[in-house]
């Protein structure tokens, strides 16, 4: 999972827990592995051979006009340029969705240019080889070979790539061949290239969102590695994760690298050989450029080498990912734990959207039985509450009585509770047991395409996204996490004694911690939990009614 979801997860579970063992009027409770990062400048500048010759590129395009061609599958309608030898349009089919971004706020290509940059300074700055147009062949019905001439510190090289496109499945093959085409010896900085799919990935979205974010993948060591930029925060403007650095790059084993969107991924993986480090365009107001070092060697004259990689371009789907390389299935980017319930939650919804014809009313009657189903852990969870409750006045009796000796305050306590039956954790363990599934509701509704654009009523228009009715100054205002903190309040006053001082501040600022966790989640996650406080309120208000008629 990302950053942020395990920060939403760890804070909702400390609310939620922190709620319920207040409510029941308290109960006495590895520094990861970091890895190495190298920045290009040190005593050998970026952008420098090891003879501190810097790389010069220059590239001669093909005479004419920019040509177009296009190349469909059964899972995309692809369109490729001669400028740049780039796939300016990437349409997929399943989900009538084109993946190139035209416009965005990062004023970053849109285009997939795949493209090849020679040093550290042009992976920043660009190449002339994106700008010039190149020559291209077309071998059978989804093979394109481009080339194009051009001169690395005054010695020609001629540059081929070659796509080929399979008719099924989610993935195409691309090859880049250096040929020397000089009379002597070609030799690259550092004995590397660095290669990368392009700076943008689609669909076109709100990218000011926290959830739409993209970010820059890679496998690093065999560990999955992310790094977004901009906002991470759960309000506008909380968390930014650039370090200020033009550049990032990471050494040791790559075995992929690519972009992430919301829904969509696009890898690139080498083939026979792995690159040798990471290097991202870690610039706020550019594009989520992730290369890979690829190792090469000195070419001789009329000699060639052909670097290939395979291309994963599709939705966040494991499946997917596996029926092109097992090694890419972590970018699909979900927990193992909650994958199974994540998907039990996803058909759910779908199965009951099928009859209900709305994602929201469908989300609705979900909660209602979800409700019932966990019905027995909740009235097992109030019952133990209601019970720690009764023990207070005993409770605080031992506490003042052996308010210097905690020790046998301790024991004192224990002893009640094993007189009493009663486990001072019974009230939370039940509920505890519900966290999962809270939890693949929310991985559904940030990651599963399936919920993407779902309306409700009013002016809940999209249930993946914030119910934002308006903007002030930058500052969203949404509805529901208003009305989901009301409902906590009301469920709290329903389901507990009257309590004082210190602990009754602390029982009224633990609800108003999730308006600020659940302030800019999406408006279908803060629906469920709205509604749940309802159910749980109409529940409550059975029970005393039923505890007062038996009283009267």
């Amino acid at each position: 999972m990302d950053k942020k979801t395990v920060i939403a997860i760890a804070l909702i579970t400390i609310a939620w827990v922190g709620y319920f063992i207040l409510t029941k009027q308290e109960y006495s409770a590895k520094k990861p592995a970091e890895v190495r990062k190298e920045e290009p400048a040190g005593k050998e500048e970026a952008g420098k051979s090891k003879q501190g010759e810097e790389i010069k590129v220059e590239a001669a395009g093909a005479a004419g006009r920019e040509e177009i061609i296009t190349v469909k599958t059964k899972k995309f309608f692809f369109t490729l340029s001669s400028r740049g030898a780039s796939i300016t349009g990437a349409q997929y089919i399943p989900r009538d969705i084109d993946l190139i971004i035209r416009k965005n706020p990062y004023n970053a290509k849109g285009a997939f240019d795949f493209s090849v940059r020679f040093d550290e300074d042009e992976f920043l700055q660009g190449t002339p080889l994106d700008a010039v147009l190149w020559k291209n062949r077309k071998e059978g019905n989804n093979r394109i070979i481009f080339s194009a001439d051009a001169k690395i510190n005054g010695s020609p090289v001629r540059i081929e790539k070659a796509y080929t496109f399979s008719d099924d499945g989610y993935s195409f093959k691309i090859a880049y061949r250096f040929i020397n085409t000089g009379w002597k010896h070609l030799a690259f900085n550092d004995n590397t290239l660095i290669i990368s799919p392009g700076e943008m990935l689609g669909p076109a979205l709100d990218f000011q969102n926290t959830y739409n974010r993209l970010a820059g993948i890679y496998s690093l060591n065999g560990d999955f590695k992310q790094s977004a930029k901009g906002d991470g925060g759960f309000l506008p403007g909380c968390g930014s994760s650039s370090n200020g650095r033009p550049l990032k790059k990471e050494t040791g084993t790559i075995n992929w690298i690519g972009i992430m969107s919301r829904y969509f991924l696009i890898i690139m993986i080498p083939e026979e050989f792995t690159g040798i480090a990471a290097i991202e365009d870690n610039r706020k107001d550019s594009g989520f450029r992730t290369g890979i070092a690829v190792p090469i060697k000195r070419l001789e004259p009329g000699k060639d080498i052909t670097k290939s990689f395979t291309v994963y371009l599709g939705e966040k789907d494991k499946q997917h990912l596996a029926s092109v390389n097992k090694s890419i299935i972590d970018a699909a980017d979900v927990s193992k734990i909650i994958e199974p319930i994540r998907n039990f939650v996803i058909w759910c919804l779908l199965a009951i959207n099928k009859y209900i014809g709305n994602l929201g009313w469908s989300l609705v009657l979900f909660s209602l039985l979800s409700k019932i189903v966990f019905m027995p852990l909740t009235i097992k969870s109030n019952e133990s509450m209601k019970k720690m409750q009764q023990l207070t006045p005993k409770l605080n009796e031992i506490k003042a009585k052996y308010k210097d000796k905690p020790d046998l305050m301790q024991k004192e306590m224990m002893k009640l509770y094993r007189e009493n039956k009663v486990n001072p954790m019974g009230g939370c363990f039940p509920l505890l047991l519900q966290m999962p599934f809270f939890f693949a509701l929310y991985s559904a509704l940030i990651n599963s395409i399936d919920l993407w654009n779902a309306p409700f009523i009013f002016w809940m228009k999209d249930l993946s996204m914030p119910d934002t009715v308006a903007t002030v100054a930058g500052f969203s205002l949404n509805i529901l996490p208003i009305i989901m903190t009301g409902t906590t309040f009301l469920q709290q006053k329903l389901s507990t004694v009257e309590a004082a001082g210190q602990q009754k501040a602390l029982m009224m600022i633990m609800p108003l911690m999730f308006i600020f966790i659940f302030w800019n989640m999406p408006s279908g996650l803060v629906l469920y939990w709205a509604l749940q406080n309802v159910f749980q309120i109409m529940h409550q208000l059975f029970i005393n009614y039923r505890a007062k008629a038996k009283k009267g």
